[in-house]
């Protein structure tokens, strides 16, 4: 049987979300596996579903919703063929992502267990153009977006769940958690 993954992620309003996928569709990232997003907290099993989105819905509630700016592009230089380029949020949103982050991990630590390796305390907010890049397309896709000067700015209401089955499904959101209004 597949194992379930869940993440959490704040997703952009519709009008940011198609002017992301624009620039994915130029870059080639897959984007029917999940659509424009700030993960928050990368993908975890858990048996105890019910009770995380119970503590985390009472957690975030205590959250303002604040806007959010992404107004520079940023890169993981990772070798190996796994380059990725993304939308970086400025450093007021930074701050805010990492509250979202600090508060969702209060939450999950300990009732969760991650999918990866990843390091939560690394936590670097970004809404992914493209991953996996080539090393030798790598240095070509940072000069195209090197003059790029795209602002996106919206406010956070909520923090999205993600559901994904097995390895190469499709993450569907099944919950929208509040932020205080």
């Amino acid at each position: 049987m597949d194992k379930i993954s869940y993440l959490l992620a704040i997703t952009p309003p519709n009008e940011v979300s198609r002017k992301v996928d624009e620039y994915r569709k130029i870059y080639k990232k897959l984007i029917s596996s999940i659509e424009p997003h700030i993960t928050i907290y990368p993908p975890f099993h858990t048996e105890d579903l019910d009770i995380i989105i119970k503590k985390l819905s009472e957690e975030l509630f205590s959250l303002k919703s604040e806007e959010v700016t992404l107004d520079s592009i940023g890169y993981f230089e990772n070798r190996n063929d796994s380059n990725v380029v993304y939308f970086k949020p400025n450093s007021k949103s930074i701050i805010y992502l990492k509250e979202i982050n600090s508060a969702s991990s209060v939450v999950l630590k300990g009732r969760v267990l991650l999918k990866y390796d990843d390091n939560i305390s690394d936590f670097n907010p970004h809404m992914t153009i493209s991953a996996g890049i080539a090393d030798k397309l790598f240095t070509e896709i940072k000069d195209e977006l090197t003059n790029v000067a795209e602002t996106f700015t919206f406010i956070v209401y909520s923090v999205d769940l993600y559901k994904k089955i097995g390895d190469i499904g499709i993450w569907n959101k099944i919950n929208e958690i509040k932020l205080k209004a």
